[in-house]
């Protein structure tokens, strides 16, 4: 037997209930080749192998992030980050300092507000005289922290021909003042009116995001992501382009928006092609938007009435599901509300015997809220709860605003594990900052950036939420024979922690991360 490449000696959680602690990890090419005691792990030693002697540090499978938008996370790590800001003030102060300098005409793009953070409700008064002040001819379009609304500025407006006159469009809404003038927040599909204006990157553009979202991932013991539609087809070009490259730093498993079904079925293009860095994922549906917009579909109205809107709804799944399915596509579907997850669990029980008959995995994204009715039907159906636990750490005040009488139905990952559904964890990003060590905190002490709490008894154990970015995320695409536990034979994906995440979720860090052998991030000594 020929001699490892490389060893790694400290704390092993493998995420094996077989084996669930080791001492050592040895890889030889893109494969892990042995997990077991210091001893063992030294006779693979040879004169070329790397042994890293980690100490209290602790070694586990690399982390999916089950969710995010990969190329848009990228192209946002180089715009105006407003996540800190906690009033509009604060957020106009920044559009003023970067908007310096900028000649009129061309676009300031950022992104990170939130309305509830800032204590709004809208933005009707002084807003958009604040915003145009700070910025002058320079159009500027702000993506709020949900991605679902945008506010931009009066030169944005008029670019937009977006005035006084002129209906909503459908599935989206333009706010406006009580003299009918649009204050620039646009939400949902109305945003549309705006960003269909903005010049698209071209491919060296597309190529550099890329590459900032492959080392910053990695930088956070991420392996593999699971990227989800709603970006234009030069996107999905060099994404796959880029992702197809065994350099690469992440495996990706690519989601193709659902209104190109017919297009991905004619040319035989289906979940799971590719190879073993690269592979096509799901058909994304949208059903419904987003709880800081009040645009989640819900059974009962909100506080302050309306029950959120539907985008994909019943009808469009029942027409829909079908054919992502006889196409070989995953059906993968957002949903937040629990009128949306109703929905959505209805029209893939109605297509369960298609989709069981070819062997997928359907899966509803976000999960967020369930009526307890709905919380066993993802055990006894077999979909997936894809699952973003960082969200709750900034949804905590609107769901104690909007939804306080029903705050035990908010992101149930306690009564899912419990029913023995499926779940698997991600971050969303760029909504949510990809901070796996984070969602991991949120799950186990569900505590908002305030310190309020959100129904403490729904907590999880460190070690299911770390399953979830694990196991969970390998289940998910099909790869729990390769990926998410580190066994001999398996992909060579690693994550290592400054300590024992079992010990103590306090001050952990990423100390390095492997990818099929090669290392990804490195910040050990």
């Amino acid at each position: 037997m020929s001699d490892a490449d490389l060893v790694l000696v400290g704390r092993v959680l493998t995420m094996d209930p077989k084996r669930p602690r080791a001492e050592a990890v040895a890889v030889r090419g893109e494969r892990i080749v042995y997990v077991g005691d210091e001893h063992g792990a030294r006779e693979l030693c040879g004169p070329r192998t790397r042994v890293l002697e980690l100490g209290e540090a602790a070694v586990l499978p690399g982390f999916h992030d089950a969710h995010l938008h990969l190329t848009q996370h990228g192209l946002e790590l180089s715009q105006l980050d407003l996540a800190s800001t906690a009033t509009l003030d604060a957020a106009v102060a920044l559009v003023a300092e970067r908007a310096r300098g900028l000649e009129p005409g061309s676009w300031l793009l950022g992104s990170g507000f939130a309305l509830q953070r800032w204590g709004l409700a809208g933005l009707a008064g002084g807003a958009r005289a604040a915003l145009d002040a700070a910025s002058g001819e320079v159009a500027v379009l702000l993506r709020s922290q949900d991605h679902h609304s945008v506010w931009v500025n009066g030169a944005a407006l008029r670019l937009a021909g977006v005035g006084r006159d002129g209906a909503d469009p459908p599935h989206g809404t333009i706010e406006r003042d009580a003299a009918g003038e649009p204050t620039g927040l646009l939400l949902e599909r109305a945003a549309e009116l705006v960003t269909g204006l903005l010049p698209p990157p071209g491919a060296s553009e597309l190529r550099a995001a890329l590459a900032r979202a492959g080392a910053d991932l990695a930088a956070r013991g991420i392996t593999t992501v699971h990227h989800m539609a709603y970006e234009p087809p030069a996107y999905w070009r060099e994404l796959a382009l880029a992702a197809s490259d065994d350099a690469y730093p992440l495996r990706v498993w690519a989601c193709l928006p659902q209104l190109d079904i017919e297009h991905a079925a004619a040319l035989g293009v289906a979940t799971g092609q590719g190879g073993s860095n690269f592979q096509v994922g799901g058909a994304k549906f949208f059903c419904d938007g987003a709880l800081g917009s009040r645009t989640a579909w819900m059974l009962e109205p909100y506080a302050g009435g309306g029950c959120g809107v539907e985008v994909d709804g019943p009808e469009v799944l029942a027409e829909r599901y079908p054919l992502a399915i006889d196409a070989g596509l995953v059906p993968v579907t957002h949903a937040i509300g629990d009128a949306a997850n109703r929905a959505v669990l209805d029209a893939l029980e109605s297509a369960a015997p298609r989709w069981r008959a070819r062997g997928l995995r359907p899966r509803i994204e976000h999960a967020q809220h369930l009526h307890p009715a709905d919380v066993a039907r993802f055990a006894r159906s077999g979909v997936v709860a894809s699952m973003q636990p960082i969200h709750l750490t900034f949804d905590v005040g609107s769901v104690h605003s909007l939804l306080a009488d029903r705050e035990a139905r908010a992101y149930p990952m306690r009564a899912l594990l419990d029913a023995g559904a499926p779940l698997a964890f991600g971050s969303d990003t760029p909504v949510a900052e990809p901070d796996v060590l984070a969602g991991v905190r949120a799950a186990c002490r569900r505590s908002g950036a305030d310190g309020a709490v959100l129904g403490p008894d729904a907590a999880i154990l460190p070690a299911e939420a770390l399953a979830c970015y694990t196991v969970g995320g390998a289940f998910a695409i099909q790869r729990e024979g390769r990926s998410g536990r580190l066994l001999p034979g398996f992909d060579a994906d690693l994550a290592v922690l400054s300590h024992d995440p079992l010990a103590s979720l306090d001050d952990l860090a990423v100390l390095g991360t492997v990818k099929a052998g090669r290392v990804t991030y490195a910040a050990w000594p």
